[in-house]
């Protein structure tokens, strides 16, 4: 059946606009019952980890350790991760822990001073000991901490880690339980839950044993970390994160609540996009520039008043976050035109003295999307470099430090994202290796431009109706391998047009008796000299949106491009 007869019947059958099914068409599915599946995620996508055929490993053995931890009556922390996975993480088991009688403390590591960078360190262990703490459960960290977790044991410490990241590769550490559907003998079949996923389904599980129900309720937060870390969106991801995103508004959360209403100015609903550019930078910009326990605080904030105060507190962050990342980015990027010029290398090592290690993942990506090629920045202090690492399409991270993990001082990630760590002096032995692994692994497979989004899908105007849009939510979460569609329509009638102040443009168009549609089109102020040479008659890329103005919601469309 060919595209059209696909999307048709697709259309009919399950009842939905036509352009909605030649979306889900142009992104595999190849019958009705696959965009059925697609359109109606349901709770029989939810996994049980204690199945007899397929279990989580460990989830037996973590049912008894918290039980042991809480008839202890000693004293639990958790150990969480600075990014907005493990911000989420945290939050969720500290409320979900609550709910049993256990009072968890909590920290969060941080980018300087003592124990500084990603992970667990012995200092840090050390200082919760000084707090007579006796239970550590780490969340999306602690699978490649062999000896940090092999230190807390020695000093009497129990140990429990929930992560979903993959091993270092030179075995496991000695917790007393591993919560990680990517360890080798795990038959639990999503292998792409996060780390707060992971924790979800530690408490959903707890909570059942104890005759409390299910943990719904926290699923705005595995919405927020599963959408910002950039998963696959398995079936089980999938309907854990849109049952999370439509509780975000009313979230049982004060802190959460009032984050939505300040970053999305009473929007109808909270899509991914949503999360991914308002909300993820803002409650990682603390974590960047300083330490990240303001954006923890906010989660776990019962308090309306408050959370307004600690919101303020985090846009001052993030107004910081921009121009550091803006400096940094440029200084990147005049390092490799200058070093290499047109002669690129596979894989780029870029790095940088006293840059600011909380920006550096951030740079590194935008260095990767601007040369094309696998790029780690790092930033140097007192001989020690600081690294984060992006990769393009084709290229695994995780794999490439594997081959050169001797050199690190401490490493971690997966096939996307990485960091490490290393000696100064070693950046040019680290330089070398890569390029000569990249070329044993046919790096010419990986260094092809790739464009992005390159799907655009074929739209009339007149298809962009509320029905349209209120169907477009079905195919949420949008983000990473599912972006929001990108449609394409020629012979646009443009009605007005007008320059605003900072190089944007403002425009209402039609085409062919459909509605007027206001639209803008940001930093694009160069193209009105070509809409004025074509008589005011366009073809253009766009995204359509819903615009919510003084009370009052509109269609307005996002130019992407213009011809």
């Amino acid at each position: 059946m060919n595209a059209e007869l696909l999307a048709n019947s697709i259309a009919h059958k399950l009842s939905i606009p036509h352009l909605i099914a030649r979306i889900l068409v142009a992104r595999g599915c190849e019958s009705v019952s696959k965009a059925y599946a697609r359109v109606h995620s349901t709770r029989e996508d939810v996994l049980n980890p204690l199945d007899s055929k397929q279990p989580m490993c460990g989830m037996d053995a973590a049912l008894d350790w918290i039980l042991q931890a809480k008839n202890s009556g000693e004293k639990l922390c958790i150990f969480g991760d600075y990014d907005m996975d493990g911000l989420t993480g945290t939050a969720l088991l500290k409320r979900g822990l609550s709910e049993i009688g256990i009072d968890a403390s909590w920290h969060l590591p941080c980018r300087f001073g003592m124990g500084s960078g990603y992970g667990l360190s012995t200092d840090v262990v050390d200082q919760m000991l000084a707090e007579n703490v006796r239970y550590l459960l780490t969340v999306d960290t602690g699978i490649t901490a062999n000896a940090e977790i092999e230190y807390a044991k020695s000093k009497g410490m129990r140990v429990m880690i929930i992560d979903h990241h993959e091993p270092s590769g030179d075995g496991l550490p000695p917790s007393d339980v591993l919560l990680d559907p990517c360890q080798d003998d795990c038959l639990y079949p999503n292998k792409s839950l996060c780390g707060v996923g992971v924790s979800y389904k530690f408490i959903d599980t707890l909570f059942q044993k104890e005759g409390k129900g299910s943990a719904d309720k926290y699923l705005d937060l595995v919405a927020l970390g599963t959408l910002a870390d950039l998963v696959e969106m398995t079936p089980e991801n999938r309907y854990l994160t849109c049952s999370g995103l439509s509780r975000l508004l009313t979230s049982a959360w004060p802190g959460v609540r009032e984050l939505c209403r300040r970053q999305l100015e009473n929007a109808p609903y909270v899509g991914g996009q949503d999360v991914l550019f308002r909300i993820a930078p803002l409650m990682n910009a603390p974590g960047r520039m300083d330490k990240p326990d303001v954006a923890l605080e906010l989660l776990l904030c019962d308090d309306a008043a408050k959370a307004s105060a600690l919101l303020d507190n985090l846009s001052k962050y993030n107004d910081l976050r921009k121009k550091t990342e803006a400096d940094i980015s440029k200084a990147a990027i005049d390092w490799v035109n200058d070093r290499y010029g047109e002669k690129l290398p596979h894989v780029l090592v870029v790095d940088g003295k006293s840059w600011h290690p909380g920006v550096i993942g951030i740079v590194a990506a935008k260095v990767a999307q601007t040369f094309n090629r696998p790029s780690a920045v790092l930033t140097v202090e007192n001989g020690i470099a600081q690294a984060s690492a992006r990769a393009i399409p084709g290229f695994n991270w995780h794999k490439a430090l594997f081959e050169v993990r001797d050199l690190f001082l401490r490493w971690g990630g997966h096939a996307n994202a990485a960091g490490f760590s290393l000696k100064e002096e070693d950046i040019p032995v680290l330089r070398e290796r890569l390029q000569r692994w990249a070329e044993d692994q046919n790096a010419a497979a990986f260094g092809e431009p790739v464009e992005e989004n390159s799907e655009r899908i074929p739209a009339a105007l007149n298809e962009i109706t509320p029905d349209l849009m209120n169907a477009l939510q079905n195919l949420e979460p949008f983000g990473g391998k599912n972006p929001y569609p990108i449609l394409f329509t020629e012979n646009v009638q443009v009605e007005k047009l007008r320059e605003l102040r900072g190089g944007h443009l403002q425009l209402k168009l039609s085409q062919s008796g459909s509605p007027q549609f206001a639209a803008i089109a940001f930093g694009m102020a160069n193209a009105k000299k070509i809409i004025e040479a074509k008589h005011k008659k366009i073809s253009i890329a766009f995204e359509p949106v819903w615009n919510v103005f003084a009370g009052r919601k509109s269609i307005q469309l996002l130019i992407k491009s213009i011809s």
